[in-house]
């Protein structure tokens, strides 16, 4: 009977009767095979996309390694395939290379072993269909490979393989909420400089404790649920803090305090438009219970009061007195000294001059009766009859013409004087 070979290791079973004179070195090459199944660790140069790891019957090959150490420079992805693929397998592997490499015996599922990593590879050796199968994932925690396990418990401490050797979670699997027990820090670098917690036996706040925090530009702080308030340094505007939503002072001895406010670039500005007006002057208000309608007389005012009074007074004219708080009166020189005088006669008199003029005159008839007529120059008159009262002389009349006004009326004689302001 000749020869056969198990299915799995290529190991050759020794027929009866057979090997005569050879049974010594078949024996120890089986040997050899088992060793290499059992401990073989094989180094496996990869290179292209495609290799054939091979199990042959009766002689020592690659396949029979327990342990690939995968090496060589793969041009990409490199495909291995386990031959024959009637024969269960299975791998430790260590892959080396800066590609990936992919396990594959039959139609059915690949394992895929990233560049780098390490995987326990079983091959089902079903034949065309044969699967291969990744038994890490089955493992909790293996690095580099999803999986799935149930909740690990932590009696001591949770440590890295170095100090900020191991990440927490990745850039596409991040973890979920993390919860810190009351008064427990959160620590920041090397040596702790920095600490966050929740300071529950103290104020029932965070607290951070150690240095500085830093916002990026153009990044928000923000409050509230619907995040309604919030902070920022508004880098790409103008260099300035910006505070989004109300912004109220809790009573107490809360206080602002504007150290640069120096009244001629930096300080208090409301709407942009920097406040000149120090505290002390400010403070002047203090006390004060005008209205807003009185304190509104003074919109406008851009110089001293008292100032702006005379320049009103001076306009007015020099005629006027302030007798007490209450009266104004003429003053003596109420009238200007260059008032034009001059003489009137005839029967009419037309004022033509600047100023309203003073007339005083008499009839020229003897005795009898006589009328004047006096219109103040806008169309309005009126009539003056004047009767003799002592039988022959000449009884005088007075008028102020406006300007334009005029008389007329019986012949008469008198004298006129400017009304000219001083």
């Amino acid at each position: 009977m000749p020869s056969t070979y198990t299915d799995s290791g290529g190991i050759e079973k020794i027929g009866l009767g057979e090997k005569a004179g050879a049974w010594g070195t078949t024996t120890n090459n089986n040997f050899d095979i088992i060793d290499r199944l059992i401990n073989g660790v094989g180094a496996i140069t990869l290179s292209g996309t495609t290799h054939t790891l091979t199990t042959s019957d009766g002689s020592l090959s690659d396949g029979m390694f327990k342990v690939l150490v995968l090496g060589g420079s793969p041009s990409g992805t490199n495909t291995i395939t386990i031959s024959p693929n009637d024969a269960d397998k299975l791998y430790f592997v260590k892959n080396g290379t800066s590609q990936t490499a992919t396990f594959t015996q039959g139609s059915g599922a690949d394992v895929s072993v990233a560049a780098g990593e390490a995987a326990i590879v079983f091959a089902d050796g079903a034949g065309s269909g044969a699967a291969v199968t990744d038994l890490s994932t089955l493992f909790p925690m293996k690095t580099g490979v999803a999986g799935s396990f149930t909740t690990v418990t932590a009696s001591s401490s949770l440590l890295p393989d170095a100090s900020g050797g191991a990440d927490i979670g990745s850039t596409s699997l991040e973890w979920g909420d993390i919860y810190i027990a009351d008064d427990k820090k959160i620590k920041f670098g090397s040596d702790q400089d920095i600490s966050m917690e929740y300071d529950e036996d103290g104020t029932d706040s965070l607290l951070i404790s150690g240095g500085d925090v830093t916002i990026a530009d153009d990044k928000k702080l923000f409050f509230g649920t619907d995040k309604d308030v919030s902070i920022e340094y508004d880098e790409d505007g103008n260099n300035t803090m910006l505070v989004t939503g109300d912004v109220v002072f809790a009573d107490g001895s809360t206080s602002v305090d504007i150290k640069s406010h120096d009244l001629s670039a930096n300080g208090l500005k409301l709407d942009g438009t920097l406040v000149t007006s120090s505290a002390a002057e400010i403070n002047k208000l203090d006390g004060v219970t005008a209205t807003t309608t009185e304190l509104n007389y003074t919109d406008g005012v851009s110089s001293n009061i008292q100032t702006q009074l005379n320049t009103k007074h001076s306009a007015v004219g020099q005629g006027l007195q302030e007798d007490d708080a209450t009266t104004v009166a003429m003053k003596n020189s109420w009238m200007s000294t260059s008032s034009a005088i001059f003489s009137i006669s005839g029967t009419s008199f037309t004022n033509s001059r600047s100023y309203p003029v003073f007339i005083v005159g008499r009839s020229n008839a003897g005795g009898g009766s006589f009328s004047f007529t006096v219109t103040n120059g806008g169309g309005g008159s009126g009539t003056v009859a004047q009767q003799d009262g002592d039988s022959g002389t000449n009884d005088p009349f007075s008028f102020i013409l406006p300007v334009g006004g005029s008389i007329s009326g019986s012949s008469f004689t008198g004298t006129g004087i400017e009304l000219r302001p001083a």
